[in-house]
């Protein structure tokens, strides 16, 4: 029985005949995704800040590993993370966030993301419609408390595959840098990243 490269090799030969007379006029839309930010303190919402996020160029490993075989990588996103950045940058205006990130220059803090704080969301009326009925979009929520994640935080991603509880684990999906948010203990950091596919 052949093996897969000698499959392979037969299908690229085979298929470099018919080539040049195919043209693909359909593309893959590509995936993107918007963060909402809130930060609360004494119940006040004392900052807010929305805007499009990165999706860095290892998300395609990721999605590689689960379309082959969901069993291999131990999950999809199952962690998001908050850092401090590199201690060089402007916290006012850190530089803007590139696909070629890997790790968040400085993470503090992560929580677990379960079944529990993500939901499809309607791609008509933006309305969250529970995890029963599929959409290609998804939100994935977090509330840090008020004794995590305190710190200067001007950035934070979405980790799947091999993550874990320990910092820096997993493969990088997702990326934003922002303005600083000077997370006090008296305050809650309310995180929502929207993926969409």
């Amino acid at each position: 029985m052949a093996n897969f490269k000698e499959i392979y090799r037969k299908v690229r030969s085979v298929s470099s005949i018919f080539t040049p007379s195919i043209k693909i006029k359909e593309e893959a839309k590509g995936l993107k995704g918007k963060l909402f930010l809130t930060a609360f303190e004494n119940g006040q919402e004392v900052y807010s800040y929305t805007s499009p996020n990165v999706i860095v160029n290892t998300a395609s490993i990721l999605i590689a590993r689960l379309l082959k075989d969901s069993s291999e990588p131990t999950g999809g996103i199952t962690y998001l993370s908050v850092g401090t950045g590199d201690v060089a940058w402007d916290t006012q205006d850190p530089p803007a966030p590139t696909t070629s990130q890997t790790l968040l220059e400085g993470e503090v803090d992560r929580k677990a993301i379960s079944s529990s704080n993500t939901s499809f969301i309607d791609p008509n009326t933006g309305d969250p419609v529970g995890n029963a009925t599929p959409t290609n979009i998804v939100d994935y929520a977090v509330t840090f408390s008020e004794s995590e994640a305190v710190g200067a935080i001007v950035e934070m991603g979405l980790f799947g595959g091999d993550a874990s509880a320990t910092a820096n684990s997993g493969t990088l999906v997702n990326f934003r840098t922002f303005p600083v948010i000077n997370k006090t203990n008296s305050m809650t950091l309310s995180v929502i990243f929207r993926i969409t596919a």
